[in-house]
């Protein structure tokens, strides 16, 4: 074989492995579930307007350039502060980047996870509900949006939900597999305001780092600088 058709060898070699890791990523994508306003986010694009802001942006970059090593020993991200502040969004950076190395991720909320939960109840589906929480344990990475928002107690019982939501991080904190919380809440208001478990609390403690993020609205921040059409 002579050089140039050695080299041309090399470069349809190169291309069938680009080709297969972009199936392999499109695989991924469609996987997450995070489609919409977060499908395109990504920290190249972020707005950096204020120190707050961007201390937590440097952690959650950081995060995704160690992401063998907080895979390996299971360290998550619990993300909290009032609402509009860029949770969301930063998170959003963070699955997109993760998913751009290769990394299985599933962006969602447990509210999206019980209707999920109890369609497997369904004499035509196709998944039971151990199908699906052993898929939601073996995610490399799992964020959780919008965590404390559902409704888990009525009265002085619990409901259905707060038993599914301890077992899904209980099956992820004994497989040392990371998730990334946002929150509205702080863990302390998790249990005093939103009713959840102790023990639900207290795994999340464990697991992952907690980081509180202030300052003004992202939101209020994209609206003033978005360019005016009419």
């Amino acid at each position: 074989m002579c050089e140039c058709e050695r080299e041309a060898l090399r470069a349809e070699e190169e291309a069938i492995k680009r080709r297969n890791k972009q199936m392999q990523l499109d695989k991924i994508r469609r996987a997450s579930l995070l489609t919409g306003k977060y499908e395109n986010a990504s920290f190249e694009t972020t707005d950096l307007h204020s120190e707050p802001f961007i201390k937590i942006y440097t952690r959650c970059q950081r995060y995704c350039q160690v992401a063998s090593e907080v895979l390996e020993r299971g360290i998550g991200i619990y993300l909290f502060g009032t609402k509009g502040t860029g949770k969301s969004h930063l998170t959003a950076c963070m699955a997109n980047q993760l998913m751009n190395d290769y990394y299985t991720v599933l962006y969602t909320n447990f509210s999206e996870i019980s209707k999920s939960i109890r369609a497997t109840y369904n004499r035509t589906a196709t998944e039971t509900e151990q199908d699906l929480i052993r898929r939601l344990a073996n995610i490399d990475f799992l964020f959780i949006d919008d965590f404390g928002t559902e409704k888990v107690t009525k009265g002085d019982e619990d409901l259905w939900l707060q038993d599914k939501i301890y077992d899904i991080i209980n099956l992820r904190y004994n497989k040392k597999k990371p998730v990334i919380f946002t929150a509205n809440y702080s863990l302390r208001e998790l249990i005093e305001d939103r009713g959840l478990m102790d023990k639900t609390v207290d795994r999340i403690n464990e697991m992952t780092e907690i980081m509180k993020l202030e300052g003004e609205s992202y939101r209020q921040i994209i609206k003033r600088n978005r360019e005016s059409l009419f």
